[in-house]
């Protein structure tokens, strides 16, 4: 981890619709329940993250931090959030559409200066950082896995999911290699499992083939309605008092536990 013993995770994904921000938001909640301090960095422009989280109106955001990359800079833009449900704290650091426009470099990882991490070296005071990248591996994203310890790819057990996942292992390598030496694999979310679906159960058991079963985050993150409520509402997923809340709440205190263990 980095030398504030701060763990930083990015959120990827290379395919949009495949529950990214869920996730995202699926461990904030986790780690809310438990009584941590986390920050969510919403890297995406189209800012789902921030408009879930509820989070309260600032003069600056992401993109201000990404041109000005101070202390001054990035604490100016935290905002809190309407997630204070306790006993922990969630802050954000949140998107604007402005923020597309640090997107557009195409060079290779050793021509990159990253800014996002050198804002994030200036806090202090968070148990987790957790950044939302954009469905892409455009310059944004690129910022987030330079600036973390740890990268989660998110898929669905698709065709075009495990094509992703792919590609995403590849930058995460070629940033490593690059740019951010700690940065490592934390693992794959299989996400919107139907145990039901054939071609589901055929695609789960290929990326257990290609990437090594222990890559694959464990239990299966399951197709269920109180994902929706809960984004619906503006609340944790540990919030909605469903069988289906309750057990998606659980698997994302496991996948909590099991980044804080790396």
């Amino acid at each position: 981890m980095n030398n504030k013993a701060m763990p930083v995770v990015s959120i990827v994904s290379l395919k949009g619709g495949v529950g990214k921000t869920a996730v995202t938001l699926g461990l904030a909640g986790a780690a809310t329940s438990r009584g941590l301090a986390s920050l969510v960095v919403d890297l995406d422009p189209q800012g789902n993250a921030t408009s879930i989280l509820r989070t309260h109106s600032s003069k600056t955001s992401v993109a201000n931090v990404l041109e000005h990359p101070t202390r001054a800079e990035i604490e100016g833009a935290l905002t809190p959030c309407d997630w204070e449900i306790g006993p922990g704290e969630v802050d954000v650091l949140a998107s604007h559409p402005s923020v597309i426009r640090f997107d557009s470099w195409t060079h290779p990882g050793s021509a990159f200066t990253p800014k996002l991490a050198k804002a994030l070296n200036q806090l202090d005071g968070y148990d987790l950082v957790l950044i939302d990248c954009p469905p892409s591996l455009g310059a944004l994203t690129r910022e987030a896995l330079a600036a973390s310890d740890l990268a989660l790819i998110v898929t669905t057990p698709s065709y075009f999911g495990a094509q992703g996942v792919e590609r995403a292992i590849a930058e995460v390598e070629e940033i490593r290699k690059g740019v951010n030496p700690r940065l490592k694999l934390a693992g794959i979310v299989v996400n919107r499992v139907r145990s039901v679906a054939e071609e589901h159960q055929y695609r789960m058991n290929e990326l257990g083939t290609l990437y090594g079963k222990a890559a694959i985050l464990k239990p299966f993150l399951p197709e269920r309605i109180a994902v929706t409520q809960a984004e619906g509402f503006g609340t944790p997923v540990n919030e909605v008092k469903t069988p289906g809340g309750r057990e998606v709440a659980r698997i994302f205190d496991k996948y909590l536990s099991t980044l804080l263990r790396m």
